[in-house]
């Protein structure tokens, strides 16, 4: 008989131990997703009962610069159409607790993964290069204006005004720009700049024309202002963007132009705020906002102290989608989330009279309540939008100095902070307005001419021709 020596029992029982391990282990893993399944849904849970508590739902947003959607009003008509529903999912998902700490979040995860869409509507061209130096402007004879005598002035035109409350949101559309190629980059888009050398020497020679042909009497300032593409746009997106460097065009621009004091701030201020809401996402415009920290440049350069931006009381018009949204053949991602227009409301005692494009002079507001009007015309607020003249009297000074703008739409929304400093701000729109520079300043006492206008305006013919026409 052959004796079989027994196996160790550690080794005959260790199917059984193995056994008894593996069910050791679901039994933990299974505790484990149990808890973790438990924990999520009690989140879930308490994350939804936040939600519900009205007193965390927040009622403004500091980013956007808005008022965020009210709970509704309950009526029968929005409950049997349904809006009434609507209204309350909207209210629920834009005042969300903590909504201003998420969103900032979000949009910061979204840059550093690179989840942000991008499309490009248009052809981007190269432009030129931008010269290292500054232009050598050709000294020309001055321009004189007709002469008075005893400094006494021509006499001004007697203005018919009559009051007209009529709504211009069909009728009067902003007078459009020419665009250059376009990006949408998430929700926001921007425009492509390209530098002209071609167009350049013409709008720096029509610039620095404007002291000599006035008389040489006024001061002169001149305000370029960048575009959203080189201040609002993520850097990690715009390194990678074939748009010319606006910083080197504006320092360009600012050195070469003559007889005039550049207010050469604006760049550098933009770019410390560019985390507010300083510029339209849906629109090539500023917003007020943003006009505002190139307003507190010009009063530095002038010498005077600014108004200080919580002294305004502001009204807010939503829905706002503008030139991009157009130019980007209507954009869902822009359309998702439309602009809010914030305006500053004029502290003084002041008239506004508008001598508008059919050659009425009418009084008007110079913030006009437009959220009535359709969505692409919100930024006709700032008075009365491109007119050909508009003159704002403040009656809150007795004697004080004039002031004449010159301006393109950009400088629609700065013009109303300049009214607590004069006594008359006038406005004129080259584009909109038939007479000449010193035929203007030969009839009105000018102490301050201010230039105001996009850096896109240095490559747009149209305007410079209209600028040039005007300036003699």
């Amino acid at each position: 008989m052959i004796y079989n020596k027994p196996r160790d029992i550690s080794i005959a029982l260790l199917p059984f131990s193995r056994k008894r391990k593996d069910k050791k282990i679901k039994e933990k893993v299974n505790k484990t997703v149990l808890v973790k399944t438990v924990s999520f849904f009690m989140l879930v849970y308490l994350g939804t009962m936040v939600a519900f508590i009205i007193p965390l739902r927040p009622t403004y947003s500091e980013s956007e610069k808005r008022d965020l959607h009210k709970f509704p009003e309950f009526t029968l008509s929005a409950f049997a159409d349904g809006s009434y529903f609507s209204d309350i999912s909207l209210w629920f998902s834009d005042t969300f607790p903590f909504r201003e700490k998420l969103t900032l979040a979000n949009s910061y995860i979204k840059k550093l993964s690179g989840f942000d869409s991008i499309a490009i509507h248009g052809d981007v061209e190269s432009g030129d290069e931008i010269p290292d130096l500054p232009l050598q402007v050709p000294v020309t004879e001055e321009t004189t204006i007709p002469q008075t005598t005893d400094n006494q002035l021509l006499p001004e035109t007697t203005i018919p005004v009559t009051t007209d409350t009529t709504d211009t949101s069909s009728s009067d559309t902003p007078s459009t720009q020419s665009l250059g190629a376009i990006l949408v980059a998430g929700n926001s888009a921007y425009e492509y700049y390209h530098f002209s050398s071609k167009l350049a020497p013409e709008f720096i020679n029509a610039v620095s024309a404007i002291k000599p042909v006035s008389g040489n009497t006024a001061n002169v300032y001149s305000l370029l202002i960048p575009t959203s593409i080189d201040i609002t746009l993520a850097d990690n997106l715009r390194k990678d963007v074939s748009s010319a460097d606006q910083k080197k065009a504006l320092d360009y621009f600012n050195s070469s132009i003559q007889n005039v004091t550049a207010v050469s701030g604006i760049y550098d201020a933009q770019r410390l705020h560019r985390n507010e809401y300083t510029y339209f996402r849906t629109d090539h415009h500023w917003t007020a906002l943003g006009a505002y920290y190139a307003y507190e440049q010009f009063a530095y350069t002038k010498g005077i102290s600014p108004v200080g931006i919580n002294e305004y009381a502001t009204v807010s018009f939503d829905g706002f989608l503008g030139s991009f949204y157009a130019s980007s053949n209507k954009s869902e991602a822009l359309s998702k989330t439309p602009d809010t227009v914030v305006a500053y409301l004029p502290k003084n005692n002041i008239n506004c009279t508008v001598l508008e494009k059919d050659g009425a002079y009418h009084k008007r507001p110079v913030i006009t309540d437009v959220s009535s009007y359709a969505q692409n015309l919100k930024y006709l607020t700032f008075i009365s939008g491109d007119q050909p003249l508009v003159t704002i009297e403040n009656y809150d000074i007795a004697e004080g100095q004039n002031c004449l703008v010159i301006k393109e739409s950009y400088g629609n929304a700065f013009v109303p902070f300049l009214i607590p400093h004069y006594k008359n701000v006038y406005v004129i729109d080259p584009r909109h307005y038939n007479g000449t520079l010193s035929e203007f300043v030969a009839s009105h006492q000018i102490d301050d001419i201010v230039f105001v206008a996009n850096i896109s305006t240095t490559r747009n013919s149209i305007y410079i021709d209209k600028l040039k026409n005007f300036i003699r």
